[in-house]
């Protein structure tokens, strides 16, 4: 009796395992990147509409991508590269859900092309390669279309860079041996991100026709420092700057038609 008894609660012991087992694979089945369950995007979010975003190009300056997703699983595309009209291609078709609910797979002529596959998030959509994979060797940040937001192809040119401050207030900015140097980095999905030279930082922006930018949400460390001029007074730009002027590598932060407030210098990162 004894034995049947043990035997029994083996078994039972064996099938609540086997229970958590099987609900730990539904959690995390190969498609799930993003975080450490699964959520069924497709019945979860209010994902039709439009999602726009520049993305990385190998042999132009970034390609906008506007998106739309529409209800009755139609989408229609437009890629316009390197910021030029005349480079702009629109293409529409069907598009399918893979069996969890997360991912998307465009149809059409550019199938298999690289523009063909998604992981849709809430307000999100994030490109992936060709196999279905998120792209490596970049930040994701670099491949996220945000729904709601107006592509701009100026976002190609700011991001993938160091924005080292080279001027302030028509002074130039000198570093001192082991001194950390004050930057500014810009992210696809508008994020900023950088130093004072004392703290960190970080906050968004948004870009507007005719070359207008606005920081907003912007929160920093608390360390002090002995010397905090720069930091202070480049703080005070990023509250102030309205406008900007980008010509290559150099980055200048102005506000109105006042005399510049800051001049940066692109430091590539590898």
């Amino acid at each position: 009796m004894k034995q049947s008894k043990l035997f029994l609660a083996i078994l039972v012991i064996m099938g609540v395992l086997s229970s958590c087992k099987s609900k730990q694979q539904f959690q995390t089945p190969d498609v799930g990147r993003i975080g450490p369950t699964v959520q069924n995007s497709r019945t979860s979010y209010d994902w039709p509409g439009t999602y726009t975003g520049v993305v990385p190009c190998a042999d132009c300056s970034g390609i906008a991508v506007e998106l739309t997703l529409n209800s009755d699983l139609t989408y229609v595309q437009k890629l316009t590269y390197d910021n030029n009209p005349a480079k702009s291609f629109t293409h529409s078709s069907s598009f399918t859900w893979n069996d969890a609910g997360t991912d998307i797979a465009l149809k059409g002529d550019r199938e298999g092309e690289g523009f063909d596959k998604y992981i849709v998030l809430d307000g999100k959509l994030i490109l992936l390669d060709i196999n279905g994979e998120l792209i490596s060797g970049e930040s994701i940040n670099n491949y996220i279309l945000t729904k709601g937001a107006k592509a701009v192809a100026v976002h190609s040119e700011l991001t993938g860079k160091r924005w080292k401050l080279v001027e302030l207030m028509g002074q130039p900015v000198s570093y001192s041996e082991g001194q950390t140097e004050a930057y500014i980095t810009f992210s696809v999905d508008g994020k900023v991100s950088g130093n004072g030279g004392c703290n960190g930082f970080g906050g968004t922006y948004t870009l507007q026709d005719g070359n207008r930018i606005r920081f907003s949400q912007m929160v920093a460390t608390l360390k002090m420092c002995l010397d905090m001029t720069t930091e202070t007074g480049f703080l005070k730009v990023l509250e102030t700057a309205d406008n900007y002027n980008l010509n290559g590598d150099k980055l200048v932060l102005n506000r109105a038609r006042m005399a510049p407030l800051a001049r940066f210098e692109a430091v590539y990162m590898q």
